[in-house]
């Protein structure tokens, strides 16, 4: 019985080892086939994401032309609109000076013709003239 027990013990040990050895081999080749298959939807998931960055740089670039022309027809009618009101200011003020002139010239017309009628006012009535001769005092 002395020899069957370490014989006994060294088989036990063998079987173990060897059960060992398979266990972390089969760990192993999972690990690895793991991370094959990782990978590959890892690639995978990044593909889609390099699609989907693409697309999103894709339709940022395609907004910021849009957002660039916006601006720029925008500048454009500013411009044309700042050029149209000095434009129209301009004409005002030519409006405004000729108005001033006339109505310079209308007053100038309007009080010749106010001390035209009272000339003619003079003119016509010799009584009034008569009247403005006369003493104060009333009749003598």
């Amino acid at each position: 019985m002395r020899v069957e027990v370490p014989i006994f013990l060294f088989l036990a040990a063998t079987g173990f080892h060897a059960v060992l050895a398979a266990s972390l081999e089969l760990a192993e080749k999972e690990d690895t086939f793991a991370e094959d298959v990782g990978l590959e939807q890892l690639s995978d998931l990044q593909k889609r994401d390099q699609e989907q960055f693409e697309a999103a740089q894709m339709n940022e670039d395609a907004h910021s032309e849009d957002v660039r022309y916006l601006e720029a027809v925008q500048d454009e009618n500013t411009e044309e609109n700042d050029t149209q009101e000095e434009e129209d200011m301009a004409d005002r003020d030519r409006d405004v000076e000729a108005d001033e002139e006339e109505s310079e010239s209308d007053e100038e017309i309007d009080d010749e013709l106010i001390e035209d009628k009272a000339r003619d006012k003079v003119r016509t009535k010799p009584e009034t003239k008569l009247r403005l001769s006369e003493p104060a005092g009333g009749i003598m």
